[in-house]
Parts: structure tokens; C-alpha cells; sequence
């Protein structure tokens, strides 16, 4: 299948995992036009890496376009800057937001369109998995009455109501009605709250399980070292996006404020 995309990498001071990523998509059997690639609270250590890794801007496979921030703007806002780079070059194709952190396997990028034709869907996701291979989600559920999310427990779970941000497919019609990404939350829930909004524009969300990225979570942020292992900006960040989204989308006050007690 030939369908032009473009991927856009947000990287945070984790170039060499960033640089094994883009090594990834280029081995893949179907591969990305052009690969934006913003680098946030850029340093000249990350500049370095990547051009020593990728002289003259480019990869075997596809041109890279970079974008060095010389402060970190969120993982958001980011993004925009690579779907605002490929609106503006007149590209009318899909936009594939994959994390820095993760090895696509080389069919990823094919299932994940093969999928998002079948089903006509706005956005579409990957099944992720560990550096190990275990199964680690890819969608998750909202539940309604606490501002809570969770991810899918197996690839069999269906009534999902967002696709991860770690490998989220766009469509072109979904991205010109929804538009680019809330940059408010700065960082988690930026997904929940885009594929909130593209389903109130009559989108689909749909879910490619032979899509397979192995994703190493939490490696630039520590969101998953566990139970008080968390960093504090990063649970504090979680509590204000959970409170943010109840608000935007007018989930029940009270019993929000009992969930974030509870957690």
C-alpha cells in the first residue's frame, strides 16, 4: 500500500533512543515520507548525536526535518510543530506521532494503514508492547465519573475510547477538523482530550493489533517507576490534566475530586 505519511518524533534529552527510533522506521517494509523530528530544551550534545548519526539531515530511506527548541515546550506543542511544518508544505497525507522511545516492527506503519483505510477511522493506534514483548496497551478507556484513564488490559478489548499518544495515527480529514493538538495540558491527556474531540466531529478511532511497536515507557519523564517512585512535577502533572479535562468536558466536580483523592 502507498500512501504518503509523515512521522513526527518528539525528542527530550534522549537523542540516542531517538536515533535508534528513526533506524527503526527506516528498516521498515513501508516507511515515511519525511521525518520531523523536534528536539525540546535542545543542547548542542543532542545536535551533535544526531548529525554524527545522520549527516547532512537524512536517513538511507527519507529526508529529516529538524526543529531545535532551545526550551521545552511539551510534548503538545511539539507535535504541532511537525503537523504545522507538514501543513504548510502543502502535504495533504497521514500524520504518524510516534515517541522517541519506541522500535516500530517492520510492518508497523503497513498494518497501521491497512487498518486506517479498512475502517475509514480519524485516528488510529498500535498494539504496544515492552522492550521484552509483552503486551502494554496502545488504547485506553476514560472512565466518565472520576476523570480516570486506564489502558487496554489485552488486544482483545474493544469500547476504547482514545488511541495512545505513543503511536497515533492521524487522517487527513481528521486533521483538518479537529485541528492540532491541546497544548494546554503540555504533557498526558493531550490524546484522551484530541480523540474526545475528533469523535464529536463524527471521527472513528480504530485500533491496528498487528501494528506492533515496542515502546521503552517512561524512559524520558519516570511515569512508570511505580507507586511513589513517581517524579513529583510529573505526578502533579497528571492531577492538574486530570482536573483540566474533567472541567473542559463538564465530568462531575465531586466525583472527580474523590477519584484524585482516592489515587
Amino acid at each position: 500500500m502507498s500512501l504518503p505519511v509523515r512521522t513526527v518524533l518528539v525528542n527530550y534529552r534522549n537523542m540516542e533512543k531517538t536515533i535508534a527510533c528513526i533506524r527503526a522506521l527506516a528498516r521498515m517494509s513501508v516507511k515515511p515520507e519525511r521525518v520531523y523530528l523536534v528536539d525540546n530544551a535542545s543542547t548542542e550534545e543532542s545536535r551533535s548525536s544526531f548529525e554524527k548519526a545522520f549527516p547532512q539531515g537524512r536517513s538511507e530511506s527519507f529526508e529529516i526535518e529538524c526543529f531545535w527548541n532551545e526550551n521545552n515546550i511539551g510534548f503538545a506543542a511539539a507535535c504541532n510543530q511537525g503537523i504545522r511544518a507538514a501543513k504548510q508544505s502543502g502535504f495533504e497525507g497521514f500524520l504518524w506521532l510516534l515517541n522517541n522511545d519506541t522500535l516500530p516492527e517492520p510492518d508497523a506503519l503497513k498494518e497501521l494503514l491497512n487498518v486506517a483505510v479498512d475502517t475509514h477511522a480519524g485516528i488510529t493506534g498500535s498494539q504496544i508492547v515492552d522492550m521484552q514483548g509483552n503486551f502494554a496497551g496502545g488504547v485506553g478507556f476514560v472512565n466518565s465519573n472520576y476523570a480516570t484513564v486506564r489502558r487496554a488490559a489485552s488486544p482483545e478489548e474493544r469500547g476504547f475510547n482514545y488511541v495512545e499518544g505513543s503511536s497515533f495515527l492521524i487522517s487527513p480529514d481528521c486533521l483538518r477538523k479537529p485541528g492540532e493538538l491541546p497544548e494546554e495540558y503540555f504533557l498526558y491527556f493531550e490524546e484522551s482530550d484530541y480523540c474526545y474531540r475528533a469523535r464529536l466531529a463524527g471521527f472513528d478511532i480504530a485500533w491496528a493489533t498487528r501494528s506492533i511497536v515496542r515502546h521503552d515507557i517512561g524512559s524520558s519523564t519516570g511515569s512508570e517507576e511505580g507507586k511513589g517512585k513517581v517524579p513529583f512535577f510529573i505526578d502533579c502533572l497528571m492531577i492538574r490534566n486530570r482536573i483540566l479535562f474533567a472541567r473542559k468536558y463538564m465530568l462531575p466536580e465531586f466525583q472527580v475530586k474523590v477519584g484524585l483523592f482516592l489515587s
